[in-house]
């Protein structure tokens, strides 16, 4: 593993243990983290699941003959969709199912803040309760 992909790999295990942290284990819940934080814990662990995505990426790469890998840098590292595809085909159905409408539509949702035809602000719709967040980041960690 290169330098890039172990500090790939720290980040996103940095990621899921403040999650694991603040959510607990399925069998050991952190009662005390309200379901009002829901949001701000999904944000963090989708960011881990596309960083994720961009390891799986970077491991897929071979060395040159000079010891340097070719990156694809606007269309694979930093293109979101491509690294989350990459990443939920790796990680555990507990977690695809999260995202089963699209990377883009659930996860934009909740990050970003559009307007709809009225210029007014569009409500997020979110259907992810905690105790399945906390089951993704425990499947996720135990791969």
């Amino acid at each position: 593993m290169n330098q890039t992909q172990k500090k790939i790999r720290n980040n996103v295990s940095n990621m899921l243990n403040f999650l694991d942290k603040c959510l607990g284990q399925p069998d050991k819940p952190n009662r005390d983290m309200p379901n009002i934080y829901v949001y701000e814990m999904y944000s963090i662990f989708t960011h881990a699941v596309e960083e994720y995505g961009k390891l799986v990426y970077m491991k897929s790469l071979t060395q040159n003959a000079d010891n340097n890998f070719e990156v694809n840098y606007r269309y694979k590292f930093r293109d979101h969709t491509t690294k989350f595809d990459l990443a939920l085909e790796q990680l555990p159905e507990s977690i695809n199912a999260v995202y089963e409408s699209g990377f883009t539509k659930m996860a934009m949702n909740v990050l970003n803040v559009d307007l709809d035809n009225d210029n007014n602000p569009t409500d997020v719709t979110f259907t992810l309760d905690i105790d399945t967040l906390r089951k993704c980041v425990f499947d996720f960690r135990n791969l």
